[in-house]
């Protein structure tokens, strides 16, 4: 109730704003109607370059032209919002043949957000807009908002009169498909107005590339990010962010314009569905030495074989118990109640939690050398349990063949769709792997078709959330949404949500939810309302919440001679084709999740006359949204359409958060086959939903408030990593003498001489400095430090002192990147750590133990190492180690 008011509130105080503009923008018609349509070619400057285009596009680029002379002169965007959106609705309806209505207007304006001041990052004072999300019911044409909102906003992203100044607009889409379906429509209205408008392709699109395919898709993405408005995938961007501060060369950077404002299509899906999981990119730091490389490979060798020896460990192999383990799966209540544990192991399904008999424990330590490997068989153990029975073929991952090779690739769980370019990471992906190889190849019922490709392992050296990632545009962020949670909007981006009308009286029926005792009276129940309807000639279109699900659908509408469409994660190439089709007469579609796709279902003739479309829910979804998002599919613009749900007590959902013994004893009483009528039951299997949306709720809030500081930390790291990188010659020259600096106060601030002595006796006599003059001791330092490294380049060549920038800089880099992946790792294990703990506020324990690590640890150490590559650049990367006095090497072991 609370965020139905909290959202209306904000609604009900702009509305009558809102829609005054609208009638501004309206009554400006009919002059943009009189701009000019001839088509006869000219020649004119725009910017100090001649263009040659038809009159028509003068006029409009004259338009663009004008707003951003009027922004430069100190107007705001409010002062010509009116006018400007006149002008791009006039060029909408010239380019596309489509009119936006007023509902698509006063959308756009409310995106743009009411004005506020504010300082940037030098400290002045700016004009800066709410971050606003407008919620549209499905159907309701958010495709030409885009197109709306992307202008108004590329206007102030490109008013500087130096276009190398301009930054730009990111539309972000849930799906690749879509990015480059609006790219291309769009670009013809961008183009009349005088705006550049491409899409970046994800890196899905070059899987199993050439070098060459490669590198033109290489050159393909810079030039679509030099762009005005530039269309892709939230993780596409994210990742390209990402990728660009782990580079090593400039010319390698992916996104070529400073990042200006983004708009975000689907938002619930991309903000909220998806927030909870951090964006991650693992590999080594380019460049690194053939020597660290060989041991990391190593590492990862060792590792496969502890994940190969825990799967034939748990499954049974001859000579590794030949039956493998015995277990039992619990709920919580079960596992509370504190049972004779007669089992080798229990795993605890709602939460994840992993319990091993003694002597499995004592089992795994047979033969084992130190501690270091029975943590590491441990530690493999547990993931490949996890593997066993939290993550399911055709459901979390595919196992997808290719002759007689296959690998392992993810579903998004929220839409049903493959995400080929992203992996498990902390031994997830190696605990499937290695069960799937086994399955395949030793398992009893092995069937030797294929050997799985495994994934090579590397370090996470990139990693941000969503919400994070967001918070970088300067010029801000908004986004669209069919369903939106104004609460969470608000907490995790500090967002208002503005509720748009619909254009035409909502006029869908949502029946009654059926709750069934087992899957099989539900899936009965399902086929036969299917058969009916499509007995008739009504389209049916039915949202499963997993591809498992999809698949079991599918299987008994064909064996009931149902012919119909599958859309999930096997088939997502033809979505579109799929989604478009799914209310002609006679259609049936089965898809998993319809969070994020995008098409509208337009009715084909006589369907309207038969109730239009029917969406049915195969079972409830981790969130009422998601379910509300399935039955916006029905009855769109006025459009009849009903929908309905189907649950049973075996789903998911809801074995995952109540007891099994009440739930059997639910099943075993009720009547066969017909729905459950109990209200306390069906509310029982109702409340499963709220807890579950509850839990996730906090997750993505907990997540943001641990990443808080880890959020500070890749600010500085990412800021010194690009001075490096965009460094002259002359500029990283005084880059090291500021390390010095700051390496130097660290050094006498916190230690004696000869522990400093212990730190630097490699780059400079400590003793000398402090016996010279004990009170001037730590400008001594410097200075000596200073004069040595000078000393490096008195008989260079201009052109040796240039190699050797580019070389240091190169190990700079490399530093930087080894030690940002290390703190990333020690940042999760802390988090982990605080979250366990029993301290009043975690948070507050987890910020205080990381900045210690990171400014008292990490960052003098970094700075040691990159000052010892300085003075020694003939030093190869990777055989440095910091030489740590006695006392604190004792310090730290007593602290471990």
């Amino acid at each position: 109730m609370n965020i139905l008011s909290n959202m209306d509130n904000y609604t009900n105080a702009n509305r009558q704003r809102i829609r005054n503009l609208v009638a501004r923008v309206n009554a400006l018609d009919h002059s943009c109607r009189r701009i000019t349509d001839d088509k006869s070619m000219t020649s004119f400057n725009v910017q100090g370059s001649f263009v040659r285009a038809s009159k028509e596009r003068e006029a409009f680029m004259m338009k663009t032209e004008e707003f951003r002379r009027r922004l430069r002169n100190g107007e705001s965007i409010e002062s010509i919002l009116p006018e400007a959106l006149a002008v791009v609705r006039e060029a909408t309806r010239r380019t596309l043949n489509m009119y936006p209505y007023d509902t698509q207007i006063e959308a756009a304006i409310a995106m743009i957000g009411n004005p506020y001041k504010g300082t940037n990052s030098s400290g002045e004072k700016e004009t800066y807009h709410e971050k606003i999300i407008a919620e549209m019911k499905t159907g309701e044409g958010k495709t030409l908002v885009q197109i709306l909102i992307a202008y108004l906003n590329a206007l102030v992203a490109t008013k500087d009169e130096d276009p190398s100044k301009w930054s730009n607009v990111h539309v972000m889409t849930s799906n690749d498909a879509l990015a480059k379906r609006d790219a291309t429509n769009n670009r013809k209205v961008f183009y009349l107005l005088g705006l550049s408008c491409d899409f970046v392709p994800s890196r899905r699109s070059v899987k199993g590339a050439t070098l060459q395919e490669r590198a033109i898709y290489k050159h393909r993405k810079k030039q679509a990010y030099t762009s005005d408005i530039v269309y892709a995938t939230a993780s596409t961007i994210a990742f390209d962010y990402l990728d660009d501060n782990t580079v090593v060369e400039v010319r390698d950077r992916n996104i070529t314009r400073p990042l200006g404002f983004a708009v975000v299509d689907e938002a619930d899906d991309i903000l909220i569905d998806q927030a909870t999981s951090p964006l991650k990119i693992s590999g080594n730091p380019v460049g690194l030495d053939s020597n660290y490389e060989s041991y990391l490979d190593q590492r990862e060798k060792d590792k496969r074989a502890y994940y190969k020896w825990a799967t034939e460990f748990l499954y049974g192999k001859e000579g590794v118990r030949r039956k493998g383990l015995t277990y039992k799966v619990y709920d919580q209540a079960f596992a509370n109640r504190k049972e004779t544990f007669k089992e080798e192991y229990a795993y605890i399904m709602d939460t994840g939690e992993i319990v091993l008999s003694n002597r499995i424990v004592r089992e795994i330590g047979v033969g084992v050398e130190d501690e270091a490997e029975y943590n590491a068989k441990y530690l493999a153990l547990l993931d490949c349990i996890k593997a066993r029975h939290a993550f399911l073929a055709d459901r979390e991952y595919k196992v997808q063949v290719d002759g007689d090779k296959a690998q392992i690739i993810l579903i998004d769980q929220n839409v049903g769709r493959k995400k080929y370019q992203s992996k498990y990471v902390d031994g997830m992906q190696e605990a499937i792997e290695a069960k799937e190889e086994y399955l395949e190849q030793d398992g009893p019922s092995a069937q030797k078709r294929y050997h799985i490709e495994y994934t090579e392992e590397k370090s996470v050296r990139a990693t941000c959330t969503y919400p994070d990632f967001l918070s970088i545009y300067p010029m801000g962020v908004s986004g669209m949404t069919g369903t939106s949670d104004d609460d969470e909007f608000r907490q995790l981006y500090g967002m208002e949500t503005y509720q748009v009308e619909t254009r035409k009286k909502n006029i869908r029926i949502d029946e009654e939810d059926l709750l069934f005792a087992t899957k099989k009276e539900k899936y009965d129940a399902i086929v036969k309302e299917i058969i009916d309807c499509h007995r008739i000639g009504r389209p049916v279109l039915i949202g499963t919440s997993s591809v498992e699900e999809s698949l079991v659908i599918s299987s008994l509408l064909r064996d009931n001679g149902i012919t119909h469409n599958l859309l999930n994660a096997d088939n997502e190439e033809e979505e579109n084709h799929i989604i478009e089709t799914a209310g002609l007469f006679g259609s049936v579609t089965v898809a998993t999740n319809m969070a994020g796709r995008g098409t509208d279902i337009k009715l084909g003739p006589g369907v309207r006359e038969l109730g239009g479309l029917y969406v049915i829910g195969t079972s409830r979804n981790k969130s009422s949204r998601i379910d509300l998002q399935l039955r916006g599919r029905a009855a769109r613009q006025g459009d009849p359409g009903s929908t309905r749900y189907y649950s049973s007590l075996e789903d998911d959902l809801v074995r995952e958060y109540f007891r099994g013994d009440i739930l059997e004893a639910l099943i075993a009483s009720r009547d066969t086959g017909k729905p459950i009528k109990s209200k306390k039951c069906i509310k029982l299997a109702n409340r499963c939903q709220e807890i579950k949306e509850s839990k996730d709720k906090e997750s993505r809030i907990v997540t943001e408030k641990f990443n808080k500081s880890f959020i500070r930390h890749r600010k500085i790291i990412y800021k010194e990593r690009n001075e490096v990188l965009d460094s002259t010659t002359y500029e990283f020259m005084n880059m090291i003498k500021t390390v010095m600096s700051k390496y130097v106060n660290h050094l006498v601030d916190n230690y004696d001489v000869d522990e400093i002595n212990a730190f630097i006796s490699h780059i400079v006599n400590v003793n000398s400095c402090f016996d010279k003059n004990k009170n001037k001791f730590k400008d001594n330092l410097l200075n000596a430090m200073w004069t040595n490294f000078r000393g490096l380049f008195q008989t260079r060549s201009s052109e040796e002192i240039n190699n050797y920038v580019k070389e240091v800089k190169k190990k700079f880099l490399n530093v930087m990147d080894v030690y940002w992946i290390e703190h990333i790792d020690v940042l999760n294990g802390l988090k982990l750590s605080c979250s366990l703990s029993q301290t009043d506020d975690p948070f507050k324990t987890f910020e205080y133990k990381a900045n210690d690590i990171f400014f008292d640890e990490l960052i003098p150490a970094m700075y040691n190492e990159m000052l010892t590559y300085a003075f020694n650049p003939g030093m190869k990367f990777g055989t440095y180690q910091i030489n740590y006095p006695q006392n604190i090497i004792e310090e730290r072991q007593v602290t471990l």
